[in-house]
């Protein structure tokens, strides 16, 4: 008798255990994949502004190229600028006295080395 009342109780204890458990599986899951439809629907729309700004990249990219080009840099010096090509005559060229090496560098010249440029 004991053993069928055992029974009862821990039919009654572990099936409505077993109901929540199966319950909270469910629920995990849809949870699961709400978050996982989402996360798609997030990196698509990152990799459409990802194209969109390569896009507008090499169209800026062209612009540059066609601002920068030669014959827009003289064409825009000569009409608004009033710059002209000088004559080969009026042309006229510097020698420079000592030409010794050229050194460019972000380092700062010490006490010594500032009046040894000076000099040179």
């Amino acid at each position: 008798m004991t053993n069928v009342h055992r029974r009862s109780m821990v039919s009654y204890i572990i099936k409505p255990l077993f109901v929540i458990l199966l319950l909270c599986g469910l629920f995990g899951i849809v949870w699961l994949r709400s978050n996982f439809t989402s996360v798609e629907y997030t990196i698509s729309e990152l990799e459409n502004k990802k194209a969109d700004r390569l896009r507008e990249a090499k169209m800026l990219m062209a612009e540059k190229a066609s601002l920068m080009s030669m014959h827009k840099v003289e064409k825009t010096a000569v009409r608004d600028l009033g710059l002209v090509f000088p004559d080969r005559k009026k042309v006229t060229y510097v020698k420079e006295k000592n030409p010794g090496p050229q050194k460019a560098s972000l380092e700062t010249l010490s006490g010594w080395d500032r009046r040894k440029a000076m000099v040179n």
